[in-house]
């Protein structure tokens, strides 16, 4: 199965990341790129909140990760560690992860977050994903 489409069948059942709008652009075999649009709902109380951002790093990372596993194995976040760079207020967040590491049970991501307009990064990120077996 293509990566992309591995990522849509992933999204139509994920309630959160539909409420939250994170859009799955592109997709490979141990990458993607994901888009999220800031809506009002995000400030806190005048930039981006932190939890919005790290949970778009989240989920590229674990999306990586499932372009090469899914729908053998699933995965869930071991440790996860962000810098954020810069505030952001308005406009769309581009993020991109990749796999730097696939082992047997333990995958290593890296992240990057940018404001979409000025290209500028917003926050980097590195993930270790555990792979679990689906029932």
């Amino acid at each position: 199965m293509d990566a992309l489409l591995r990522l849509r069948e992933i999204y139509r059942n994920q309630p959160f990341l539909q409420w939250m709008g994170i859009e799955v652009i592109a997709a490979g075999e141990g990458w993607v790129e994901e888009h999220l649009a800031i809506r009002p709902e995000f400030l806190q109380p005048d930039v981006v909140h932190g939890g919005v951002i790290y949970a778009l790093a989240d989920t590229l990372a674990a999306h990586a990760v499932l372009t090469t596993i899914y729908p053998d194995q699933w995965c869930t976040t071991v440790e996860q560690k962000i810098n954020f760079l810069r505030p952001i207020v308005t406009g769309t967040l581009v993020g991109k992860g990749r796999v730097v590491q696939l082992g047997s049970r333990i995958a290593y991501c890296e992240v990057e977050v940018a404001a979409a307009t000025i290209g500028k990064l917003i926050a980097k990120s590195t993930a270790t994903i555990m792979r679990i077996p689906r029932n």
